[in-house]
């Protein structure tokens, strides 16, 4: 794989880039690029950077981007809106398949824990769309929140907005909070967290809490009416805590167009998410053969 470091622009803000190119051996431009979209928090270099890894020996261009606000990309620290990030991923697409790596080739989108609800929504923007990739993810703010809390601790959670909404009307201040406070992480999950992701030195940090707002907003399976023609695969984790297995199978049960669930048998939410896992071999294998008869053998 040959790594190629870029930048583009979204809503005026620069966002650093990578092109991760196939050796020239296993380039097929005949093929669409994927765009990888992390999840919450996530770099570039984390995730969208694995499976372009996984790939790219498949003879596909992978494009991958650090979202507004992290890592080397401009925009306000501690700021994490999904609809922000849902036009830096509709920005990300649109540059990547006009730049020369490209070649004005058709577009797949992939997205991994939140990505995978927000690139459903950025979809809908971008006409050379032609296939979603969708892995262990969520598509209702609301209703995750209300499975993984339960109802006590959804109604306890509502509550502690209120509060800090109240007190930050009458006095104007906005206190940063854990952004796992707002955005729960199950044990399994937060081991990995912990062993694995803070290790990376961009990741974490405090966040506003209008984060919160973004998420109990979020409703990507409301909005699914354009998807007549776009295959879906959804891959899931069957013990996920972190995203319900629920959260996969809804996605399924309304989606109008072609579309395939593949289970991740015995697999949480993260746990997997390295270069020689066999879980996450046999992820990326799905992809592949999910690529190779949904979306080339289509006509476009």
């Amino acid at each position: 794989m040959r790594t190629e470091a870029t930048a583009f622009y979204s809503e005026g803000l620069q966002l650093d880039a990578s092109f991760y190119l196939p050796d020239e051996r296993n380039e097929d431009p005949s093929r669409p690029i994927i765009v990888a979209c992390s999840g919450f928090m996530g770099l570039n270099r984390i995730h969208p950077a694995r499976f372009a890894r996984a790939l790219t020996p498949f003879g596909y261009t992978t494009f991958g981007f650090d979202y507004r606000g992290f890592a080397a990309s401009e925009g306000p620290r501690g700021r994490v809106l999904l609809e922000e990030q849902i036009s830096d991923i509709a920005n990300a697409a649109a540059f990547a398949a006009t730049h020369p790596n490209a070649g004005g080739r058709r577009v797949v989108l992939l997205g991994w824990g939140m990505g995978a609800g927000l690139i459903l929504e950025a979809a809908r923007l971008l006409p050379r769309v032609v296939g979603l990739v969708c892995v262990n993810g969520f598509y209702n703010g609301k209703r995750v929140q209300k499975t993984v809390r339960g109802w006590d601790g959804y109604v306890e959670f509502m509550d502690k907005l209120d509060q800090a909404r109240s007190e930050s009307a009458r006095t104007g201040s906005v206190v940063e909070v854990e952004p796992f406070s707002i955005y729960p992480v199950d044990s399994q999950s937060g081991e990995y967290v912990n062993d694995v992701l803070y290790r990376v030195p961009e990741f974490g940090g405090l966040f506003k809490p209008m984060l919160a707002d973004s998420l109990l907003r979020f409703a990507a399976d409301q909005n699914l009416e354009d998807f007549g023609r776009v295959p879906l695969l959804i891959a899931h984790g069957e013990k996920n805590r972190m995203h319900p297995p629920t959260e996969a199978e809804s996605l399924y049960r309304n989606y109008p167009g072609p579309k395939d669930i593949y289970w991740l048998w015995g697999a949480g939410h993260t746990e997997f998410m390295d270069d020689n896992h066999p879980t996450f071999r046999r992820l990326t294998d799905a992809i592949a053969s999910f690529m190779q008869t949904q979306v080339l053998d289509k006509s476009w």
